[in-house]
């Protein structure tokens, strides 16, 4: 019951934010560069240092997923975690 208001809410709310991805590598035992890598093609990235980055996609989660992924070692791939969140525009 209070799942469903709670994404009542968030719906009325959205048009006034943008559906960002966050990057989590708090797992991975190195994390990459953005800087000339296939990476800058995913999207706009509002934070692409540290071990959370930020970025805005038309791609849906799985394809921003798969096109991430693409480009990293095969051995990081399973310790990086996707999630979506919304930011305001301004």
């Amino acid at each position: 019951m209070l799942s469903d208001t709670l994404e009542k809410v968030q719906h009325l709310f959205r048009p006034g934010f943008e559906k960002v991805y966050i990057v989590s590598f708090e797992d991975c035992s190195m994390i990459p560069e953005l800087e000339a890598t296939p990476l800058l093609k995913c999207g706009k990235w509002y934070v692409s240092t540290g071990k959370e980055w930020i970025c805005h996609s038309d791609l849906g989660l799985s394809a921003f997923e798969w096109e991430f992924l693409q480009s990293l070692d095969v051995e990081i791939r399973e310790t990086i975690h996707f999630e979506v969140n919304y930011l305001p525009f301004q």
